[in-house]
């Protein structure tokens, strides 16, 4: 996946060769088509948040949809296109070298990362997209939080873009197969996106695979397979998300942000400090 990053919220040449960083929210009034020209080189993209669809050289599109961790290499010149929807925000952390620089960077050579993401010999373009575990999408939070300026700035991303590109390549190497027909990966992804958009008042499992077209059991462990977790510890996730991004913005107070998320007070603060180590209360008193 190539994002398309019209404004991001920072660019930064990191500290070592040839490594640049973006991250922030994109945002699009209206649906948009988006042609990039991609260079030879890696792409890592981690998107907390939002959706998009992409697809290169004429292959049919893929969706991809927060959060997810994406990897992707390209070997020879090629054009990309990206397809957003409107009035939704893409919150995103991504990083990119050069092909000559993966070495020096990261260690590894392209064909080493070729065949970790899996491509045929001499495949021009190959890529991955893989469920992200908490560490990853905490990672990626401190990022868009970052919590320096000016030079400093600079140090603090490179270390954690170096952390985001060695849990990225760890998470690649490790993954499994999940052995589930591409219907059932459809439906799958399908109750992940109805379960996200109704995070006050989820529906049951039998409801949610009801709407999804999908058996409650093949919805329980094909939903452990595919995103690593239940699709109760999903749900919390993404409750725990959106409290955060509701609070750093300070569009909410700490309660308004508990109601919001489906959480009384007394639960929501506790989770909260389990999931990211501090009170909301100071989240809220930062934004």
């Amino acid at each position: 996946m190539t994002l398309i990053h019209p404004e991001p919220d920072w660019t930064v040449t990191a500290a070592m060769p040839a490594m640049s960083l973006a991250g922030g929210t994109l945002r699009f009034g209206r649906e948009a088509r988006v042609h990039e020209r991609l260079e030879p080189g890696l792409k890592l993209v981690l998107v907390l948040d939002g959706e998009l669809r992409y697809s290169v050289r004429g292959a049919p599109a893929t969706r991809v949809s927060g959060p997810l961790l994406h990897l992707s290499l390209c070997q020879d010149e090629m054009g990309m296109e990206h397809e957003f929807g409107a009035h939704k925000a893409l919150r995103f952390v991504s990083l990119r070298t050069g092909l000559s620089q993966l070495q020096e960077a990261f260690s590894m050579e392209p064909a080493e990362l070729a065949a970790r993401l899996r491509a045929p010999g001499g495949q021009p373009y190959a890529d991955a997209n893989l469920r992200v575990a908490p560490a990853v999408q905490a990672l990626g939070n401190q990022m868009l939080a970052c919590p320096v300026q000016g030079a400093l700035k600079r140090m603090y991303l490179s270390g954690k873009a170096l952390e985001l590109a060695a849990l990225a390549f760890g998470a690649l190497h490790e993954r499994p197969g999940h052995g589930l027909a591409r219907g059932d990966v459809e439906r799958l992804h399908h109750a992940r996106d109805l379960a996200a958009a109704n995070l006050q008042d989820p529906p049951s499992l039998p409801e949610l695979a009801r709407q999804a077209g999908i058996n409650v059991n093949k919805l329980t462990t094909g939903f452990r397979k595919l995103f690593g977790m239940s699709v109760y510890a999903y749900v919390r996730e993404c409750r725990m998300q959106q409290a955060h991004a509701l609070l750093a913005a300070g569009a909410l107070s700490v309660s308004e942000a508990a109601y919001a998320c489906g959480y009384t007070d007394s639960h929501f603060t506790k989770a909260f400090l389990r999931r990211y180590g501090v009170l909301p209360s100071s989240v809220a008193a930062r934004g």
